[in-house]
């Protein structure tokens, strides 16, 4: 019995800390209410079966990074709804510059802010993203954003220009690219009213080969996709209750999502 709650007041204190970590996350500049999952549903960045697609992913661990090539298009809004599906059993932590070798003893869901030469606290580059890429080989989950457009950029940046082994690029289970439909591509204009941001592509490894395209936005989602209908299913129904409740914030989601996971399991 003493373990038990041993165990259970681990997993509260763990559950506190990633609310905590999501929060500051979430913070907006402007003090507005950071999207949400169902949010991003609801405005088109993915529809229901490509979000249930992800979350059969990210709810078991696969690591991913979302990639964009300007600023403002929406990747740490992606990533930080995507994180409401990481599974409890990965801790969160926050990858710093210089604070990262050594920092966990047990797997977690590692965050970098961001992937970049630029150098506001938090970025990781040279060292600090080698050993990033590091914790891959330790049974860590990675997530992060960059300033790539495509696999071919996110390879030069990762893996040319920061020596980063090819098998650990391949540790990234799913890149992410986001666009913004109907943007003036020659002016930035991200802010128009009239666009629309969406996932652009997918490309998918299983950690091991290389990286496959496995998802447009003009095709959906390719027949070679690596899936799981059945647990796809169980996903979709969770995202359909999700839908139902759209004022739902970013923590309740994630809370919603820790109730679904343990029914799930429980039933298994």
């Amino acid at each position: 019995m003493a373990d038990v709650k041993r165990n259970l007041d681990s997993r509260e204190s763990f559950n506190k800390s990633d609310i905590r970590i999501l929060n500051e996350l979430s913070r907006s500049r402007h003090g507005d209410r950071s999207l949400s999952l169902s949010d991003l549903i609801d405005r088109g960045t993915f529809d229901l079966e490509l979000a249930a697609w992800l979350m059969s992913h990210v709810s078991r661990g696969s690591s991913f990074i979302i990639g964009a090539g300007p600023g403002g298009v929406g990747k740490t809004t992606t990533m930080r709804s995507l994180l409401s599906l990481v599974p409890s059993n990965l801790p969160f932590g926050i990858a710093l510059p210089e604070k990262i070798t050594g920092a966990y003893t047990f797997p977690h869901c590692v965050i970098s802010h961001e992937l970049s030469d630029h150098r506001p606290p938090g970025y990781l580059w040279g060292q600090d993203l080698r050993e990033f890429f590091n914790l891959s080989e330790q049974g860590h989950m990675l997530v992060g954003n960059m300033h790539v457009d495509d696999l071919d950029e996110a390879h030069a940046q990762i893996c040319e220009s920061n020596s980063v082994p090819p098998v650990q690029f391949r540790a990234i289970h799913l890149f992410i690219f986001l666009r913004v439909e109907g943007e003036d591509l020659s002016a930035r204009r991200i802010n128009n009213p009239s666009a629309r941001r969406v996932i652009n592509e997918i490309c998918y490894s299983n950690g091991v080969e290389a990286h496959e395209l496995v998802y447009t936005y003009d095709k959906g989602l390719s027949d070679n996709t690596p899936r799981d209908v059945d647990y796809e299913a169980s996903c979709r129904v969770f995202l359909k209750d999700t839908l139902a409740n759209m004022s739902l914030t970013i923590e309740e989601t994630r809370n919603r999502f820790l109730d679904w996971e343990e029914a799930h399991n429980s039933s298994s």
